[in-house]
């Protein structure tokens, strides 16, 4: 007897073979791997690497590169003639001429290429008196297949359904040969002649609700409201012309009037908000509050910005890294009192965040005093946005304590709790439009009965409702970076914000983003773009002179990099979008083309810098 606390099995290395098995493809016994690989094609298609039962890193760097070189010939592209020599480094146009030569396999050593031969051992000898497990997941021993022989069942797929092997939730990946093999000895007969199943794609399994997902419409994932959803509903006229999901959440798109169609609509909204007041749903933000005498050093550590030094009544912008230098989600946080803080973030990234504070707390600094607490949805929010947002909001709070004072001097990422119509409010002075702006945050029972206090109080100001479309709209204008821009590719320094980094590090993702790949020439960099026409969204960037000379498919290999947020803006009458480029800072000016593989359209653009309206930020100022 043994005391453990595990036990590992090791079945020895079995090639993935399972698309080739259900493409219709024969498989080959290999004895000396004791492993089945790749034999007879099924359908037109190229193998390669360990599928073959290929064990060096050698073999398979020349076998892949073969067959590569095999596939781009059967597309037409011309192998270059010549000496093997490395590919020469990138050039400015995205590559190092116009047809890259093969380059060698590394060099290898004998730990590398060290194939794993040996006698397969299919059951330990002298186990038969003892339980000796195949299938770990359906408690199948090598007793169970020599039985199922004996009672008849000496074929693979009578075999699999008697005992159950290989039907666990591993589809076989850690029993099948085994069994096979402990099969083919039981009837005495030699492995290839008791064949096997047929292995089920893909290789990871994967639920059937990502493939189908998609077909099931609303019925997909549960949907949420916000609580003002009864007004958009009303106000939009349901689903088909504004309200259209986001996420989890069902969102007002825009709100057409007569005549218009939703796409007008958000163009009049965007032009609103700068020209009078708009006033939007924001209550999808996550909302999470800290507390202790640690909140203040967990932000520190949590943030790549400072913490310490806010003042209680202020906000602050603040960027949060994961553990590998790439961007996690940004939003503000707002400091209380002395010790607590209300922190919200973006609605995609809410449930993220919460899982990562929470992790750091309880496990990597659990002796810091921060108690963490998600109240999303325990608040509604709405924001107020454009040159008369003050006005606005200075009628719409109560009168009594000075409320309506403190409201009108509010400075430019001020807090501060006022009442609205006896409702108690948390006033930010924040704006994701670039405009002057406020939100709004009230106890989530009052949501609505606030929205409707701020419209009536509004309407002498020209307020006006506007949706996620016409918000897009704004904050592209404006350069300010959201879910497309921070794709988890991202870092800081990708993204312009290297002045927000703390020097001394000591958060969350520093040692990560301290990697000279994250300085190194080459990469993507967030820009501007502007166009003659509509730029489509997601398109590659390839260079003028490149795509003409080339073509454009053959280009497109070697992109520049993607557009990620394209709008038309109402308010500058031009087409306009965010992109990440290949040392984008460098290249204003430059001429590019927007090409989309989805659609086929090819946009000429120009390179500038992300911000396109009020670059000084004197309206979010005034």
């Amino acid at each position: 007897h043994v005391a453990c606390d595990a036990v590992l099995v090791s079945g020895g290395w079995t090639p993935a073979v399972h698309l080739v098995a259900q493409s219709q493809g024969r498989l080959a016994w290999r004895g000396d791997l004791g492993a089945f690989v790749p034999g007879e094609r099924g359908q037109p298609q190229r193998w390669a690497g360990a599928v073959t039962g290929e064990a060096s890193f050698s073999g398979a760097w020349e076998a892949g590169a073969r067959e590569g070189r095999a596939a781009a010939a059967s597309l037409g592209f011309r192998r270059r003639r010549g000496p093997r020599v490395d590919p020469p480094p990138l050039d400015r146009d995205g590559g190092g001429g116009e047809e890259a030569p093969a380059s060698p396999a590394p060099p290898s050593s004998p730990a590398a290429d060290a194939a794993a031969a040996g006698e397969p051992l299919w059951a330990v000898p002298g186990s038969e008196a003892a339980k000796a497990f195949v299938d770990f997941q359906n408690d199948v021993t090598a007793a169970d297949v020599e039985l199922a022989v004996r009672e008849g069942y000496a074929s693979v797929e009578h075999l699999k359904r008697y005992t159950t092997l290989g039907m666990g939730t591993d589809q076989g990946r850690t029993s099948n040969v085994n069994g096979l093999a402990l099969l083919a000895r039981a009837r005495s007969a030699p492995i290839p002649e008791v064949g096997h199943t047929t292995y089920r794609p893909p290789y990871a399994p994967v639920t059937l609700g990502l493939l189908a997902g998609e077909e099931t419409g609303p019925h997909l994932a549960p949907v949420r409201e916000t609580p003002m959803h009864d007004w958009h509903a009303a106000a939009t006229h349901g689903v088909e012309r504004g309200l259209r999901p986001v996420g989890l959440w069902l969102r007002p798109h825009s709100y057409p009037r007569r005549g218009e169609s939703p796409v007008e609509a958000s163009w009049r909204e965007a032009r609103h908000v700068r020209d009078a007041v708009g006033i939007v749903d924001v209550s999808t933000l996550g909302k999470i509050e800290l507390a202790g005498s640690g909140a203040a050093e967990f932000l520190e550590r949590m943030y790549v910005n400072r913490w310490r030094s806010l003042p209680v009544g202020r906000s602050r912008y603040g960027l949060m890294l994961r553990e590998d230098g790439h961007v996690l989600d940004d939003g503000t946080t707002t400091r209380l009192d002395e010790r607590r803080y209300y922190m919200t973030t973006t609605t995609g990234e809410h449930r993220h965040v919460l899982r990562h504070l929470e992790f750091h707390a309880q496990t990597v600094w659990p002796g810091l005093d921060v108690a963490i607490v998600d109240v999303t949805d325990q608040w509604a929010g709405m924001a107020l946005a454009g040159p008369r947002s003050r006005d606005v909001l200075a009628a719409a709070v109560d009168g009594g304590g000075g409320d309506r004072e403190r409201v009108g001097t509010l400075p430019f990422m001020g807090a501060l709790e006022a009442t609205l119509g006896g409702v108690p409010a948390r006033v930010f002075r924040i704006t994701f439009s670039g405009e002057l702006g406020y939100e709004v945050h009230v106890p989530a029972d009052w949501g609505a009965a606030v929205w409707e206090r701020l419209l009536e109080r509004g309407a002498a100001h020209g307020i006006a409702p506007y949706g996620t479309e016409a918000m897009g709209i704004l904050r592209v204008e404006k350069g300010h970076v959201a879910g497309p821009e921070i794709d988890g590719r991202t870092t800081p320094l990708d993204l312009g914000f290297e002045r927000m980094l703390r020097p001394d590090g000591g958060y969350v993702g520093h040692w990560g983003l301290s990697r000279p790949v994250f300085r190194a020439r080459g990469r993507k960099q967030l820009v501007g773009l502007r166009g003659g026409s509509a730029i489509p969204p997601g398109a590659q960037l390839l260079d003028e002179g490149r795509a003409a000379r080339l073509g454009r498919q053959a280009a497109a290999l070697t992109s520049l990099g993607h557009v990620t947020s394209a709008v038309h803006s109402p308010n500058l009458g031009a087409e306009i979008a965010l992109a990440l480029l290949r040392d984008g800072r460098a290249r204003t000016g430059e001429a590019l083309v927007a090409a989309s593989p989805v659609t086929g359209e090819e946009v000429r653009v120009e390179v500038c810098p992300p911000v396109f309206f009020d670059p000084e930020n004197a309206r979010a100022r005034a």
